[in-house]
């Protein structure tokens, strides 16, 4: 039976309308499910994206219409289709990012390596078939797992050894014919001797991966003001590696008074690791996790961390670039570590290559620490005011793409959301105050590299002192400004006069 063209036209008419009203149901649903819009922008959203459709499905679908009229209507519906389609993209990818992203990873990764000597014939872990292989354990609470895992592939007898310089002098005399060690101790005894790289050799590498305790203290990120650890690994590898924390910054956030307080720590700082109570450089706490890391620094600050933010080198350079590149603030002129760039005092733009290159550096200046301290707190103001800016939404699929894999956090998704319908309801501006925490220079034992003597950093207590201030006064409203930073400059001079 022949169909009329009338019917065809009704049918492609009522499925143009299905698809329509689809799209609708499908956002609306996303949106109340996160509650992201204010009740302002909703009814918007409502009249827009939920009347109008309607109305449109009605009078084509319903209604007796003149044809070029019809032909209009479904016109306007087909872009409809087409706009909310890509709002349901983005909006999808956004929420699922969001629900990956803050899931607040409930393990963390340790690498190993198994090492032997450079001008050995051993080249895979099976050619160590019933040798011995040295490790110690004092310091690492996987290292059984690891050598159950290795003993799966290749028997071998063990030696358990006390410190990096013993064990390292023990596979150069063939009195052990390799080393099981944690990625992050094999890093920490390169840069204690750089000639390990020339005379050792790496044949085996796995993962362990290790279960992470909550540490979230909750808090009302729309009325209380709350902190949150941002920390910055030393690697460009998984953002769930236990390993240096290269970047330590505590933010204080005040949401009645739209305030932001950063304060950097030194990554040399010698503090007492939490639960330990033995001194080590604070960077060094990463080794152990963020736990370690986040409760180390409370018990220094005497505040409570609410929650993580943990990043790595990647995330620098894939943020920056997706942005398009930033305009940094330096305080000083000098030349980068890695490329020798010219930075200038004043105003520098960068890309995401420059840009983890201005955070790194810190051998050009002679408050190495402090003022690369300085230059990430500033690095994020760049980050944060381009964010902020319209050009963000020409770059959004970018920028999204460019965070995987490179931050993760234990905020919850539905505090994010609070924050960012908060965010678009009163549109505030944020008054962002940023300080560091100084030192003295010294060479001292650490927990973590035993016998051995490191730089480190000696806490300025008055610097602690006074950033503690700085936290009491965000948290009881007062405006803050740069007199803080003033504050500790000016005690640090005393310090140094006394």
């Amino acid at each position: 039976m022949k169909v009329s063209k009338r019917k065809i036209r009704k049918i492609f008419y009522i499925i143009i309308s299905v698809i329509l009203m689809l799209s609708v149901f499908l956002n609306t649903y996303l949106l109340l499910k996160y509650n992201v819009l204010p009740f302002k922008y909703l009814m918007i959203y409502f009249l827009l994206v939920g009347l109008i459709p309607i109305l449109l499905t009605f009078f084509t679908v319903f209604k007796k219409l003149k044809p070029y009229i019809r032909r209009i209507f479904i016109g306007i519906e087909i872009i409809y289709i087409i706009i909310l389609c890509l709002v349901f993209f983005y909006l999808n990818k956004t929420f699922s990012f969001l629900d990956d992203f803050t899931d607040g990873f409930d393990y963390e990764t340790k690498n190993y390596y198994v090492l032997v000597n450079k001008d050995s014939e051993y080249n895979e872990l099976k050619n160590l078939e019933n040798k011995k292989i040295g490790y110690f354990s004092s310091l690492d609470s996987s290292i059984n797992t690891a050598l159950e895992k290795i003993d799966d592939e290749v028997s071998l007898q063990h030696e358990e050894v006390e410190g990096f310089s013993t064990i390292i002098d023990k596979l150069y005399n063939d009195e052990i014919d390799g080393v099981l060690i944690v990625q992050s101790y094999y890093d920490l005894m390169v840069e204690g001797d750089e000639t390990i790289k020339e005379r050792t050799k790496i044949i085996y590498e796995f993962s362990i991966k290790e279960k992470v305790n909550s540490i979230i203290k909750e808090r009302d990120v729309l009325n209380d003001t709350f902190f949150v650890y941002i920390s910055g690994i030393d690697t460009f590898g998984s953002v769930t590696e236990k390993t240096r924390s290269d970047v330590n910054i505590v933010m204080g956030i005040n949401p009645k008074t739209y305030q932001i307080m950063m304060i950097n720590i030194p990554r040399d700082y010698y503090v007492n690791l939490f639960g330990i109570n033995q001194k080590d450089k604070l960077t060094h706490a990463g080794i152990y996790g963020v736990e370690m890391s986040t409760k180390t620094i409370e018990n220094l600050l005497g505040i409570e961390i609410n929650y993580y933010v943990k990043l790595n080198f990647n995330a620098v350079i894939k943020t920056v670039d997706a942005l398009g590149g930033v305009d940094v603030y330096s305080n000083y002129d000098f030349y980068s570590t890695e490329y020798s760039h010219h930075f200038k005092k004043g105003y520098n733009t960068v890309d995401g290559e420059l840009a983890l290159d201005f955070v790194r550096t810190r051998k050009a200046f002679l408050d190495g620490d402090r003022v690369r301290g300085e230059n990430q707190e500033a690095m994020i103001q760049a980050i944060i005011d381009k964010a902020c800016s319209p050009a963000i939404l020409t770059k959004y699929d970018d920028i999204l793409n460019s965070l995987e894999d490179c931050f993760t956090t234990n905020i919850s998704s539905e505090k994010i959301m609070e924050l960012v319908k908060m965010q678009l309801d009163k549109m505030p501006r944020w008054n962002i105050t940023s300080l560091g925490l100084n030192g003295s220079d010294s060479y001292n034992y650490t927990y973590t590299y035993p016998g051995q003597e490191l730089y480190v950093m000696v806490p300025n207590e008055k610097t602690i002192e006074i950033s503690g201030d700085a936290f009491e006064d965000l948290k009881n409203g007062k405006i803050l400004d740069e007199t803080y930073k003033n504050m500790i400059e000016e005690s640090i001079k005393t310090a140094s006069a006394n």
